[in-house]
């Protein structure tokens, strides 16, 4: 795993501090020259995929998993990670829970929220 990180701390900072980015990023990935990422989410061709196109883990023959999904990004109405204060977190958190709970009444996702904020509809201390 990498000893290294860098974090923004406030959206403008991807811009401003790009050439340190480019270059770190650069320097950790081992990649020389011009760099433009590109997504390709086309499943097209690839081999080995159920014949309904999809990464469904039951139709590929594998178990279920659990998964953890950690956000690295922001919102909008709020700071940078690095930049938020402990209010920040506790009103994104409550602006968030109303995305969780769709997801969790919706049968194709389910699953459950554990928050670490303690007196919370979710705490992990009343699960």
């Amino acid at each position: 795993d990498s000893g290294m990180g860098m974090y923004a701390m406030n959206p403008t900072d991807y811009d401003d501090f790009q050439e340190y980015f480019d270059q770190t990023i650069k320097a950790y990935h081992k990649i020389e020259g011009d760099v433009k990422h590109v997504n390709n989410w086309e499943f097209a061709g690839v081999e080995g995929l159920p014949a309904s196109g999809k990464l469904d883990l039951k139709e590929l023959g594998l178990a279920e998993v659990s998964m953890r999904v950690r956000v690295g990004r922001n919102l909008a109405d709020f700071p940078l990670p690095g930049a938020m204060t402990k209010e920040d977190r506790i009103k994104m958190e409550e602006k968030m829970v109303g995305a969780f709970e769709k997801l969790m009444a919706d049968p194709a996702y389910g699953g459950t929220y554990h928050s670490l904020t303690p007196d919370t509809k979710y705490s992990i201390d009343d699960n």
